[in-house]
C-alpha cells in the first residue's frame, strides 16, 4: 500500500511540477507559438466525414466514464471467475489513480482551454493535463505488460501505442488541448505506470 501511495505522490508531483514550470512561461494561457501553429495545422487539415466522426468517438477509449466500469467488470471476472485478485486490484488501482490524479491538477493550475478555434467533442474543466493521455498511457501499457508476462504477447504494445497516438491526435484535432497538456499527461501516466508496476511486482500476482 505504501508503494502505491509513493507512486501516486510521485506522479502527482511530476504533473504539478511540469505544469508549474509551464505556467511560468508566456505561453501558459494562450499557447506558445509552436503550440498555436500546431493547432492551426490540425484546423487546416479536416478529415473525411467518417474519420471526423471517429475522432469524436476516440476519447471514449481514454475516459473513465467508460473505462472504469469496464475495469470493474474485468476485475470481477479476474477475481471471481479466474481466482486472480491481484491483477484485478492492480488494474483498478491504475484506473482509479488515473482518474483522481487529473482533477486536482486541473483545479490548482487552471490552464485555459485553447480558444483559437471552436472546441468539439468531450472536454471538461481546465486544459492541463490531458486526463485521456494519463489514462491511456498508464492503463493500456499496464495491460500490455501483463499480457506479455502471462501470454508472451508483444502485439498489445503496438495496439496500445496506436490507441495513445490516436487519442492524442484526436485531442489536438478537436482543439481541446494544447500540445504541452498531452506531454504533461504522458509524463504523469508513465510515472504512474512504472510506480504501480513496481509496487505490484513484489507479489505473486498471477497465482
Amino acid at each position: 500500500m505504501l508503494h502505491v501511495l509513493a507512486a501516486y505522490v510521485a506522479a502527482w508531483l511530476v504533473g504539478i511540477g511540469f505544469g508549474f514550470a509551464l505556467s511560468r512561461t508566456n505561453g501558459w494561457r494562450t499557447g506558445a507559438p509552436w503550440e498555436r501553429a500546431t493547432l492551426q495545422w490540425f484546423h487546416e487539415r479536416p478529415l473525411s466525414e467518417w474519420l471526423d466522426q471517429g475522432m469524436l468517438a476516440t476519447p471514449y477509449m481514454g475516459t473513465n466514464l467508460t473505462i472504469l466500469p469496464l475495469m470493474i467488470v474485468v476485475g470481477l471476472l479476474l477475481w471471481r471467475k479466474l481466482g486472480k485478485p491481484r491483477p484485478a486490484i492492480h488494474l483498478l488501482v491504475v484506473s482509479i489513480g488515473s482518474l483522481s490524479l487529473n482533477p486536482t491538477m486541473k483545479h490548482i493550475l487552471d490552464r485555459p482551454r485553447p480558444a483559437l478555434y471552436p472546441a468539439r467533442g468531450m472536454w471538461t474543466w481546465a486544459s492541463y493535463p490531458s486526463g485521456h493521455i494519463i489514462l491511456t498511457t498508464a492503463l493500456y501499457l499496464t495491460i500490455s505488460t501483463m499480457l506479455l508476462r502471462t501470454r508472451g504477447w508483444k502485439w498489445p504494445f503496438a495496439a496500445s501505442g496506436a490507441i495513445i497516438f490516436i487519442t492524442g491526435y484526436s485531442r489536438l484535432y478537436l482543439q481541446v488541448h494544447w500540445p504541452t497538456d498531452l506531454i504533461g499527461g504522458a509524463l504523469i501516466g508513465i510515472v504512474w505506470l512504472v510506480g504501480t508496476w513496481t509496487a505490484f511486482k513484489g507479489y505473486d500476482e498471477w497465482s
